[in-house]
């Protein structure tokens, strides 16, 4: 009894460890890289999308609102590759704050402004364009924050730790008290919760670009992370819904060959003769 209870506690904690470190490495790897948001904004269409956002800006705090149809192809045509590396770099200077290994970033268009402002594209001088884009709110303090991707890298070590202790653990038991099933209970239940998080985030999605629209100040570029973010949501249910259904399939598969090798054979009685049976029933 108190092996059996004893196995089920550390196969609930291995359950959730194991939990831990897929979802903090599915994370680490697309919502804090900058080369996975760089190729979401590619498959949104983001950059092009941003400097339509940024040249309209512009052309409606300008001197050439009447002029829109030929101003708006020279504003892309002069912003769009560098308004490409600027968004990358804020990308990658976003990563590094978020390891906490640089300033919060902000986008800076004012160059870009004067490029355009060249071309004859002359801006008030109250245009919104001439003051750095704020990334990351500010606290309001200057305290030190715990940055995400220094907590997830601390759990994900915790959690890979953790987990190998336990299977090592369950390993033990199971040669020991023949609980072959385990571990095979373990990955079931692991591909459960992980099905469960890829429907959230694909279900989800659709209510993040609802609460971006309603609860988000309005601004240029609400469009295009409105839609990134529905993008990157699709793309984590993804990746957890393949996670999960590699658990279940290999969880269930070792249920059934275990089931199959520790099958006892049915013993069978022996028939006693039809002479032998006939001579006790005289």
């Amino acid at each position: 009894m108190f092996v059996s209870l004893f196995s089920k506690f550390l196969a609930s904690l291995l359950v959730a460890s194991v939990c831990g470190v897929i979802i903090t490495t599915v994370f680490n790897q697309t919502v804090f890289n900058a080369h996975y948001i760089e190729g979401q904004l590619t498959k949104v269409d983001g950059y092009n999308r941003l400097t339509e956002a940024v040249c309209d800006e512009a052309i409606q705090q300008s001197n050439l609102v009447s002029e829109s149809q030929i101003a708006s192809p020279l504003c892309k045509m002069l912003l769009v590759s560098t308004l490409t590396q600027k968004v990358n770099g804020v990308l990658n200077q976003l990563q590094l704050y978020y390891q906490g290994k640089a300033p919060a970033p902000s986008l800076d268009l004012s160059g870009l402004v004067s490029q355009a402002q060249s071309a004859g594209l002359q801006l008030s001088p109250n245009s919104t364009l001439l003051n750095p884009i704020k990334i990351v709110p500010d606290s309001g303090t200057n305290k030190t924050i715990a940055y995400p991707t220094k907590t997830f890298a601390g759990v994900r070590t915790t959690t890979v730790v953790t987990s190998l202790v336990l299977i090592l653990a369950l390993l033990a038991i199971s040669l020991i008290y023949h609980r072959y099933r385990i571990l095979p209970n373990v990955l079931i239940s692991v591909g459960v919760f992980i099905g469960l998080t890829a429907l959230v985030f694909y279900l989800g999605s659709s209510l993040l670009s609802h609460y971006i629209h309603t609860l988000t100040a309005p601004n240029m570029f609400i469009s295009v992370v409105s839609d990134l973010v529905h993008n990157i949501s699709h793309d984590l249910a993804y990746r957890f819904g393949v996670i999960a259904a590699v658990c279940l399939i290999v969880g269930i598969t070792a249920r059934i060959i275990i089931r199959y090798v520790t099958a006892q054979p049915k013993l069978v009685e022996p028939v006693a003769s039809t002479d032998r049976a006939s001579g006790e029933l005289r």
